[in-house]
């Protein structure tokens, strides 16, 4: 199944612990994490899972739990507040909604109530992560139905060598450990009067807090207050708790109430030694046998549970082996997650309300993007995998739309999760790609050039056609909007003279700079220019090109053609000279120039000019022609109409024109080109 494991919590901490363990723990499944991006779980999740940064707009969070094909959203709610614009977005997309509430029932506003209440009436199930949060949930009346009570567990730790924590502790005295949020619900300063209570018996011990939080300047207050400088260290965040639970002599807590504090099932896993406030929540993780449980609420009393602790090390090496027994048998995330996933199989959707075309990308740079943004807004989508052979790159692609990241694309092929491929590599990955995509008999686009070689082009060309596949190219100037002024202005005349322009700067990318990897600047990006005058004026029938290469000490590496030129000509009289250059540091000029009897047109990817002797009046672009493109091949891809207006076949063509011009440039003479019959019968 397709899962959302969702909060809305600005602070996760112990509840994204808990999430990750359960997407860990869930490896049949494709879960993605839905955060807020400033969170450590979703820093956490980054480049392990697939992960989104939870939408502030309620509608695009419908959106994209719509388009995203999931079959359950799994909220995990910190406090009763938490969760209700993801609940209703879930609603309106039609998702199942599963909650998981990590802490007893703690709402005692009106309104609130009434809120949780209301949002609670579209939530398929929910889950308590304890006995005593189920009975709290139960007797408050909020809920319609009973909670599920599925227990937290956990992924232990990897072994940790002692000395691994960035931590240089007391020689002489006992280490005391304490993770977690610096709020009121902890109740450090608790910890902080035992320890000096200690103190004062002569009894010194170092108090290690880990974590931060809203309490951290009024337990700083207490630590002035009660002079505990020298016996508590406040240690803010750490990414080395295992290292120092192995390295301290007792874990202790306090806290008021918890849900089923993740910390003491570490701290069970690790074998650490427990003394621990009995509270609900922490009940149902230790007991008698298994910890120093402590019933009062006062520091003489858990100073004197630390102190016998520390007095009896036998015993409590004892009770922490049996923990550690407790914690494998019944607080392990495999049991989590298979309990979890009973429930998610009782509710999940039947099936998607529209039927979705399911695209793997392979590629996730910048052009690939594009197609993404666009994709995302189509409902009878879902973008379903990705790969790049730069993963973090492939991981923040796919954090976008909740897609599953593949390590390579032979694994996403034959995954059977896609049921059409976007290739958008760069030229030189060409070949190997399309073979194997033709073999899993998936529709594909391709971004331009289709080759460096016009050969393998034509191969791969035959393949597709053999296979009877649905094909289409990134020559989106195709689908300019404004192509429909041109041809109203040109009516039944045609153009004379045609002049091209890619005159811009050198791409950061350092394979374009590389003859071998890019083609160079007239097949990598020129291409654009006279693709789109062959499908405005026709075939061409010959191609002269002349190309120089300044050396440039700011690219040295730089081995293509800084400036090139060619002069086309095409099967019905025409003429065209098209030229580029990447020497500039901007933009100068990107477009097609027509010229014919009584017409001259610039156009651009934004705008087009039409002169017929009136003025020269610009028309902008009023649409995205990438956006048309992409539903053209969808549509087709889906079995519908067919209105791609390049298939892979004719982008050979367009290819055919810029392998002749390198052929001039190289050889110092005009190249023929053969009619695309005449070519089809040579591939042939």
């Amino acid at each position: 199944m397709r899962i959302c494991l969702a909060t809305e919590s600005p602070a996760p901490s112990g509840m994204g612990v808990h999430m990750l363990a359960l997407a860990e723990a869930l490896p049949d499944h494709d879960c993605v994490i839905l955060a807020p991006s400033h969170t450590d779980l979703f820093c956490n999740a980054r480049g392990r899972f697939a992960v989104k940064d939870l939408p502030s707009d309620a509608d695009a969070l419908a959106l994209y739990l719509r388009q995203g094909g999931f079959d359950v959203v799994h909220l995990h709610a910190g406090i009763g507040w938490e969760g209700h614009t993801i609940t209703r977005a879930a609603a309106a997309a039609g998702v199942p909604l599963i909650r998981t509430e990590h802490l007893p029932q703690l709402l005692t506003d009106a309104d609130e109530q009434s809120d949780y209440a209301a949002a609670h009436q579209s939530v398929a199930a929910t889950i308590a992560v304890s006995d005593a949060v189920a009975q709290s949930y139960a007797a408050s009346g909020l809920t319609s139905q009973p909670l599920a009570v599925i227990r937290n567990g956990i992924v232990p730790p990897h072994c940790v060598a002692p000395g691994a924590a960035r931590f240089e502790r007391t020689a002489s005295r006992p280490m005391l450990l304490n993770v977690g949020r610096l709020a009121a619900q902890k109740n450090q300063p608790l910890l902080i009067d035992a320890v000096m209570q200690l103190a004062a018996e002569g009894r010194g011990v170092d108090l290690v807090l880990v974590g931060d939080g809203p309490d951290r300047a009024r337990i700083i207050a207490h630590i002035q207050r009660t002079r505990a400088e020298g016996h508590v260290r406040l240690m803010g965040q750490r990414a080395d708790v295992a290292a120092l639970m192995q390295q301290a002599d007792l874990y202790v807590h306090a806290s008021d109430f918890e849900g089923l504090p993740l910390v003491l099932l570490e701290a069970m896993a690790a074998g650490l030694p427990i003394v621990a406030r009995s509270a609900p929540g922490v009940d149902e993780a230790l007991d008698q046998n298994t910890a120093a449980l402590v019933a009062g609420d006062d520091a003489a009393s858990l100073a004197r549970a630390i102190r016998a602790a520390l007095d009896d090390p036998a015993r409590c090496r004892a009770r922490a082996t049996r923990a550690r027994d407790r914690q494998q048998r019944q607080f392990a995330a495999e049991r989590m997650a298979a309990e979890t996933a009973q429930l998610y199989s009782l509710h999940a959707r039947k099936g998607p309300s529209v039927d979705q075309l399911r695209i793997g990308f392979i590629g996730a740079g910048g052009i690939a993007c594009r197609h993404r943004d666009v994709l995302k807004t189509m409902e009878d989508v879902r973008i379903a995998a990705a790969c790049d052979t730069d993963t973090e790159r492939a991981h923040d692609f796919a954090a976008q739309v909740g897609a599953k990241v593949y390590a390579d694309w032979q694994t996403m092929l034959s995954s059977g999760e896609v049921d059409a491929v976007f290739i958008c590599v760069p030229p030189f990955a060409h070949g190997p790609i399309e073979d194997a995509v033709i073999a899993a008999s998936l529709p594909f686009f391709v971004e331009k050039p289709v080759a460096l070689s016009l050969g393998e082009a034509e191969r791969i060309a035959a393949a597709a056609d053999a296979h009877g596949l649905v094909t289409a190219v990134g020559y989106h100037w195709r689908w300019l909007d404004t192509l429909d002024d041109v041809r109203h202005a040109m009516g039944e005349r045609r153009p004379r003279l045609v002049s091209g322009y890619w005159l811009d700067s050198t791409p950061p990318v350092a394979w374009w700079w590389r003859q071998e990897q890019s083609g160079g600047q007239m097949l990598e990006q020129a291409t654009h220019i006279v693709d789109l005058a062959r499908y405005l004026c026709g075939d061409v029938v010959s191609a002269y090109g002349l190309a120089e290469h300044s050396a440039r000490a700011s690219h040295p590496e730089l081995d293509v053609a800084t400036a090139s030129i060619a002069t086309l000509a095409f099967a019905d009289g025409a003429i065209g000279n098209f030229a580029a250059t990447c020497l500039l540091g901007w933009n100068h000029r990107v477009g097609l120039h027509l010229f014919g009897d009584g017409f001259a047109i610039e156009l651009t990817d934004h705008n087009v000019m039409i002169d017929v002797g009136a003025g020269r009046p610009v028309t902008g672009n009023r649409s995205d022609p990438v956006w048309h493109q992409d539903r053209a091949f969808v549509d087709a891809a889906r079995g519908g109409e067919n209105r791609i207006r390049c298939t892979y076949r004719d982008a050979v063509e367009t290819l055919r024109v810029m392998d002749a011009i390198g052929q001039s440039v190289a050889s110092g003479q005009a190249v023929k080109i053969s009619a695309p019959e005449r070519a089809l019968e040579q591939a042939a």
